[in-house]
């Protein structure tokens, strides 16, 4: 049941990103709001699970828009490593450092998707733009609670609609009290 929900919230979220948010003008930004979901993933999901949605999230995307065909799983697998084995280390409250996170490993994955794209077509660089970087990281850092809130109503809805919850894959509340 995990699976199908965030499949189908990520290609929801896919669509609308690469349709209808890719109308607002440059200097407004456009909100990736399926990073936002690889994040939330990363944190909810168990590690088996978790990784299958984002390496199928990976391969939409790349379908979608990517110039390097697997560029988008191996960027958004590593981001989910990086962000599980870091949630897995830190015993405080998973909402207080969610967005932090997440717009930190935005700019790892700018940086890396940069470097990616320089050394797989160096006769072609990549525009690279604090400006646009920035604009992307405060629009994360704003937006990064509401969606989070979100996902988290999507995920207890269909939690208390399961009979027991078991099927979402999700962690328990209290991992370190064990």
């Amino acid at each position: 049941m995990f699976i199908f929900i965030f499949l189908s919230l990520g290609i929801f979220i896919l669509v609308l990103q690469t349709t209808f948010l890719q109308l607002l003008p440059v200097w407004l930004g456009k909100p990736d709001i399926l990073f936002l979901l690889i994040v939330y993933i990363a944190f909810k999901a168990d590690m088996l699970r978790g990784a299958f949605v984002i390496l199928v999230l990976g391969l939409l995307m790349d379908t979608f828009s990517g110039v390097f065909l697997g560029l988008y799983p191996v960027i958004y697998l590593l981001v989910f490593a990086f962000i599980k084995g870091i949630s897995m280390q830190i015993a405080i409250n998973q909402f207080a450092y969610q967005v932090p996170l997440a717009v930190i490993s935005y700019l790892f994955v700018g940086t890396g998707m940069f470097l990616f794209s320089f050394i797989l077509a160096p006769d072609s660089p990549p525009q690279w733009s604090w400006g646009i970087i920035l604009i992307q990281l405060l629009i994360l850092a704003v937006i990064g609670t509401p969606v989070f809130g979100i996902f988290d109503s999507i995920m207890n809805f269909y939690r208390s609609n399961s009979a027991s919850g078991r099927f979402l894959g999700t962690k328990k509340s209290n991992r370190f009290k064990e």
